[in-house]
């Protein structure tokens, strides 16, 4: 983008740098961030952030997708208005919950490798023959009425009206009962 206020790469710079500078510099603007064929904005007004979003998500769910990315590039256009206002917290408080995000993304990765991953019960051994009890709260048993076997974590979160985050956290639940198992996606 010609006239670009700052402008580089994501992995020589990282999102929290970027920001961190912006802010202190208290900047209105937009930054773009692109990942490949992904791209997002995080819009600023006197160094907070307003507004983000991607090509799925806005407000801080967008913010927090951004702030995952590690590759790609990022250009800042400074006086670029935001079309809205969706984000009420501080950029700090943004970032913290981010890389709180990000530390509990590696914790269910390790047992769901992608939100494009597919549950489906698991029917043990015996399962006729025990007592056992499972209690679930109104969360589990929404997300556990969307398991079919054929939808990916990514669809079970958009049918209930969830982040691809909060879903993936709560069917790590479910994964660690016992109750489900997730498969590779179909090619």
């Amino acid at each position: 983008m010609p006239g670009a206020a700052i402008e580089g790469s994501l992995s020589e710079v990282g999102l929290p740098d970027v920001l961190q500078l912006l802010t202190v510099g208290g900047k209105t603007g937009t930054l773009h961030l692109r990942e490949g064929a992904a791209r997002g904005s995080l819009y600023l007004r006197d160094g907070q952030v307003v507004h983000a979003r991607t090509a799925e998500l806005e407000g801080e769910e967008a913010a927090y997708a951004l702030a995952a990315w590690t590759r790609g590039r990022f250009e800042f256009e400074p006086g670029a208005a935001s079309p809205a206002t969706t984000i009420n917290r501080s950029s700090t408080a943004l970032l913290m919950e981010a890389a709180r995000r990000s530390d509990e993304w590696k914790l269910i990765a390790e047992k769901i490798p992608s939100t494009a991953h597919v549950p489906e019960f698991v029917v043990p051994e015996g399962a006729g023959d025990s007592e056992g009890q499972i209690n679930l709260n109104t969360r589990e048993w929404q997300l556990l009425s969307k398991i079919d076997g054929r939808r990916s974590v990514r669809d079970i979160a958009a049918a209930s009206g969830l982040s691809n985050f909060d879903a993936a956290r709560l069917l790590l639940g479910l994964v660690s009962t016992g109750l489900i198992r997730v498969k590779p996606p179909r090619e």
